[in-house]
């Protein structure tokens, strides 16, 4: 993709940030592109937003207003809508105020909100705070499926879906019998930071040699490469040589200009990739 058309779709994703068929918006438009793409652009721009937002969406007495306010009856999303917070991390300053729970504890509420019901004694010893802890479990259900950002559920689908790409990426290599080193076996061999797969013998990909091939779930943007994975990849070129980044949800065009990084989309098809023939030698009597 090339870089002008990512900042249109990125402008128009932006700009109809709240509207339910954002979606179906850019599908309209750029009628070429998978959804995932879209997804994914628009998951790491609320993600990179959110984290610079944090430190003043947080401030103590900001955070004492989302107290006040819950406490006083106003809606839980209503609170979250008008102040930019996510409705997870909403509740996990909700459940620290008014239960005392600590960072594990919230994470299992979140993770299973009728968890809640184990700490009504928190809640019952709290002055002036006449929430049930029926209604708390109520809200962070809410919180949960409403968060597009920061809920366990969103972690859990970004884990899984990497893991996807991982067990996709290994399937296609056993497939074509190419022999590799997975990230874990790496790891147990001493290496600290690896790629997925370390091929024992190199293969051609678009005419560049490839020594090893990392997955990522998600796009290549400008901040996701250059900031983020460079020097990542860096790293697997000093101690491997030259590689494959699979971007499988795509790329900037105009990011794939390392001379031994090699940016694609997909795995490489049959007219893309080059493995050495297998000789059939019989071992010496």
């Amino acid at each position: 993709m090339k870089a002008s058309k990512y900042e249109e779709i990125r402008a128009l994703l932006l700009q109809n940030d709240t509207n339910p068929n954002v979606f179906t918006l850019a599908r309209d438009r750029f009628s070429s592109i998978p959804l995932d793409t879209f997804i994914a652009i628009s998951s790491q721009e609320k993600s990179r937003r959110l984290r610079s937002d944090y430190p003043k969406l947080t401030k103590p007495h900001l955070v004492r207003q989302y107290v006040a306010r819950y406490t006083a009856g106003e809606d839980v999303l209503t609170i979250s809508r008008d102040s930019g917070l996510p409705p997870c991390l909403l509740c996990r300053f909700l459940f620290e105020n008014l239960l005392g729970l600590n960072k594990q504890q919230i994470t299992q509420c979140l993770k299973d909100p009728r968890s809640l019901r184990g700490f009504e004694t928190n809640l019952n010893s709290k002055d002036n705070v006449s929430i049930t802890v029926t209604k708390f479990i109520q809200d962070a259900e809410k919180c949960v499926e409403s968060d597009q950002v920061a809920s366990p559920r969103v972690e859990m689908i970004r884990r899984v879906t990497g893991l996807e790409y991982e067990f996709l990426l290994r399937g296609r290599l056993q497939k074509l019998e190419i022999p590799f080193q997975s990230e874990e076996a790496l790891r147990a061999a001493g290496f600290s930071k690896t790629p997925d797969v370390k091929l024992e013998v190199p293969i051609g990909v678009c005419g560049r040699l490839v020594n090893w091939i990392d997955s990522k779930a998600s796009f290549g943007d400008e901040y996701n490469h250059r900031v983020q994975g460079i020097q990542q990849f860096q790293r697997y070129v000093n101690r491997f040589g030259s590689g494959l980044v699979i971007y499988w949800f795509g790329f900037v065009d105009e990011l794939n200009d390392h001379p031994d990084v090699l940016l694609l989309d997909h795995f490489p098809n049959d007219e893309e990739i080059y493995c050495l023939p297998r000789l059939n030698v019989s071992p010496r009597p």
